[in-house]
């Protein structure tokens, strides 16, 4: 018994005033007790009616202990307490938060109380000579006593109960749409105090430039794309008049534009430039992810306010000095930048051409082009895991990459994971079936029947194959 339901026990002792009752066996029958190997986990079942009944203020605990019987090694599977009409209150109101994994029945006078327990742990390989036990304790007043363990099932290696989980996915529809992709950056170039002429010589801007040509030539030497535009947009950082540096972006990136236009580097591309005035959305997000920077707290609520660009200026100047200069050197020269985007469209490939396109551009591709090109190796484990993995780093928000995520989770006996991808699955009878496969792989047969039965319902085929596997499980009656 663990130390935590020990502590428990105890402290209910103390809190009852009843007089001492002797010592009793607890009186059940376990009509069914199995375990099994399911996949990468190890299954224990079990069907237990309780006959006796629980005196007041009583609790009977049954612990089942999964244990190697050459080293001793076990795990204790989640506790069955069979309380009285009082501890089942008590229970549901101070320990199940601290037992959630618990299943607690009440135990009516005079009537048998049937149990059902089935419970997965992941498969390690010392549990090869594992058997079942199931150890017992009972609780009255003034009496805590241990009822010691029994043996209930040994582990299946000869004839394991083997079940299968047919996990599914859902292919994204034909995308007969045009594909728009985008080739993005942000440029830090300098100017001269109060001008807007581009010196390609002066001081970092040699590098700058060359990452704005460098994002432009990796679009125009792309033979599958046509470039639609590109957008340029040109931040200035927030200390002085606000209306100069209003002026100053606008005028910086026209002037960025036209040498652009000049230079022919986009030459044949249409343009598109603006000036954004200052950067305050760039400073409070700098804000937001650096609160060790001085006054940080007086800053974030200055620029968090609705005062004028000038006005909020002028207060961290005045109540946040030491902040304020702390960001006019180490963070201001960063929000002095320009966004730079190249806007392209792609054309449809073969599937010869995906292979090709997926090894040097896979953003080039859509869905449907990915999940055609895996289709070729569906017989090629690997291979289809590592296209499928990469459309989904291409795709990370994608309800149908996510399902199929969850899928391949669900076959490599990853429960966890595959939870965490269905969660960013739109509804669907499909996901409705894996979280129902999920629900069994973490012990909860009960909610996995009821998952997969409405999967059924919503005409998911695999799912009436998946729930005659389940019923091998369930205890016989």
């Amino acid at each position: 018994m663990n130390r935590k339901l020990n502590r428990y026990i105890l402290l209910l002792l103390l809190a009852v005033h009843l007089p001492a009752m002797a010592a009793y066996d607890y009186v059940m029958k376990i009509n069914r007790a199995a375990l099994a190997v399911v996949d990468s986990n190890v299954v224990a079942s079990l069907h237990i009616t309780a006959i006796q009944d629980v005196p007041a203020m009583q609790s009977v605990v049954l612990v089942p202990v999964l244990e190697d019987t050459v080293t001793l090694r076990n795990v204790e599977l989640p506790m069955i307490f069979i309380n009285s009409r009082n501890q089942q209150i008590y229970f549901e109101r101070s320990l199940k938060n601290e037992y959630p994994e618990a299943l607690a029945f009440r135990k009516k006078k005079g009537k048998n109380l049937d149990i059902d327990y089935i419970r997965t742990v992941k498969y390690e390989s010392w549990m090869d000579n594992a058997v079942l036990k199931l150890r017992k304790q009972s609780c009255a007043c003034n009496d805590l006593t241990d009822r010691g363990e029994q043996t209930v099932a040994s582990f299946a290696r000869k004839s394991p109960l083997v079940i299968e989980l047919f996990p599914v996915l859902l292919l994204p529809p034909a995308d007969h749409s045009v594909k728009v992709r985008e080739e993005s950056g942000s440029a830090f170039l300098c100017f001269e105090v109060n001008k807007w002429d581009i010196k390609p010589d002066y001081m970092t801007n040699p590098a700058e430039l060359q990452k704005i040509h460098n994002s432009v030539n990796l679009v125009k030497n792309d033979s599958d794309v046509t470039i639609r535009k590109m957008t340029i947009e040109g931040f200035a950082s927030p200390e002085g008049p606000y209306d100069r540096n209003v002026m100053l972006s606008e005028k910086r990136t026209e002037a960025l534009k036209n040498y652009l236009l000049a230079t022919q580097i986009a030459k044949g591309i249409h343009i598109e430039a603006s000036g954004k005035g200052e950067n305050w959305d760039g400073f409070l997000k700098y804000l937001n992810s650096h609160s060790d920077i001085p006054q940080y707290s007086q800053l974030l609520n200055i620029a968090k306010s609705n005062l004028s660009a000038d006005e909020k200026e002028r207060k961290m100047r005045k109540e946040a000095s030491e902040g304020f200069m702390y960001v006019l050197r180490n963070v201001f020269p960063s929000l002095r930048n320009t966004n730079y985007t190249v806007v392209y469209t792609v054309r449809p490939f073969t599937l010869e051409e995906s292979e090709r396109v997926f090894e040097t551009r896979p953003v080039n591709l859509n869905l449907n082009e990915i999940y055609r090109l895996a289709d070729k190796y569906a017989n090629d484990r690997e291979k289809y895991y590592s296209i499928i993995r990469k459309a989904y780093m291409l795709y990370p928000n994608d309800s149908y990459i996510n399902l199929t995520m969850a899928c391949l989770a669900i076959k490599k006996g990853d429960a966890d994971e595959a939870a965490g991808y269905l969660s960013k699955v739109n509804d669907c009878p499909e996901k409705t079936m894996d979280q129902g496969l999920v629900a069994y792989m973490k012990g909860d047969l009960t909610t996995a029947i009821r998952l997969v039965e409405q999967a059924e319902k919503r005409g998911v085929k695999q799912a009436g194959r998946q729930l005659q596997e389940f019923a091998k499980l369930k205890p016989e009656k």
